[in-house]
């Protein structure tokens, strides 16, 4: 009778588990909320009590009254993604561990995009979007909320009380170049993710920061950028290839690209690696599993989750961070990019 009435049925509260467990409020907060010591015999009993109320917590009312959400939110793109998937598992179990939950948006093109993500009370925020605006990211500092930026293009404005994780996609995109030169190319394509284009990309400007200090020539018309989606850039590729036929090299932003680059190269009658080499970007399952194998960059996954995790938390709590920090890429190369020798014994 002390329920609240909500939906025409009645709703749980935490004072109907303390009284029926035996025990105070606060201590059902503690073990809810995994962060005070109490003992095993009342943590039971408390966990039996919400298993058999079927309680649920209201965290819209937690955000109310100033104790938080327990939401994340991951604003990004390309959710298809393997190395984003891979990165977001790995990031969902760390955050669940420590009591809270990641939500996923892709990032819209709309004037009340912030307001609509700052109204739902979200404790944290993580952003790996180059479509979000500077001036977005300006409202999402100046509203205070807790936000972890993965740096995958330039940006121009203040980032306050902001943590900037660098995961190496522009050294890792020149190292590519590099190796490709190395072995001899001189003719390169880049494959750009579909979508609305963006110049400030970082992997696109490692590729072409690399590519001038090469001396290497490439026109705007080698980018093929702005598809909407795979079968236009598939086409666009096809087009470029069979209307140049001294192109050697292929740099994809991600790996299932380059695996299109492959089919396509094969339909053109190119020979990978023999007559043109392609590469990769993220180390996706699917680049052991294409023929040939992709030579991509792979990031690091665990090492950058459990930063980026561990970053955002400290923010919510108000203790300090390390604003910025850098991870390595690596190279791995495959026989997309290993020509085999044919040396007389």
């Amino acid at each position: 009778r002390n329920r609240t009435v909500e939906s025409g049925r009645q709703k749980v509260t935490r004072k109907d588990v303390a009284r029926e467990a035996g025990v105070s409020e606060t201590i059902v907060s503690y073990v809810l909320n995994k962060n005070r010591y109490v003992k095993e015999e009342k943590r039971q009993r408390v966990l039996e009590v919400v298993e058999k109320l079927q309680y649920h917590p209201n965290n819209i009312a937690r955000a109310l009254h100033g104790k938080g959400s327990l939401q994340i939110l991951f604003l990004a793109e390309e959710l298809s993604s393997g190395y984003f998937s891979e990165l977001v598992s790995q990031m969902s179990r760390d955050a669940y561990r420590r009591g809270y939950m990641i939500s996923l948006c892709e990032s819209q093109e709309e004037d009340e995009f912030v307001s609509q993500i700052l109204s739902r009370q979200f404790d944290g925020l993580f952003v790996s979007a180059s479509s979000v605006t500077d001036r977005e990211l300006k409202l999402l500092v100046k509203s205070g909320i807790p936000m972890v930026l993965f740096l995958n293009r330039e940006i121009s404005c203040e980032l306050q009380d902001t943590v900037v994780v660098d995961t190496g996609l522009y050294e890792g995109s020149r190292e590519c170049v590099k190796y490709l030169v190395k072995n001899g190319c001189r003719n390169f394509v880049y494959l750009d993710k579909t979508g609305k284009q963006c110049d400030r990309d970082i992997h696109w400007k490692g590729f072409l920061d690399q590519i001038k200090e090469s001396e290497i020539t490439f026109a705007q018309a080698q980018r093929i950028s702005g598809c909407e989606d795979i079968k236009e850039l598939e086409q666009r590729l096809q087009l470029l290839l069979e209307e140049n036929p001294f192109v050697d090299a292929i740099v994809a932003r991600y790996d299932n690209l380059a695996a299109v680059a492959l089919s396509v190269a094969g339909r053109t009658g190119r020979k990978v690696p023999d007559d043109l080499m392609v590469t990769g970007f993220d180390n996706d399952f699917i680049s052991n599993y294409v023929s040939p194998a992709l030579t991509t960059v792979e990031i690091q996954k665990e090492e950058v989750a459990k930063f980026a995790i561990e970053s955002l938390l400290s923010l919510i709590r108000h203790d300090e961070a390390n604003k910025k920090i850098s991870f390595t890429a690596r190279l791995v190369i495959r026989e997309s990019t290993e020509k085999k020798c044919y040396c007389k014994q």
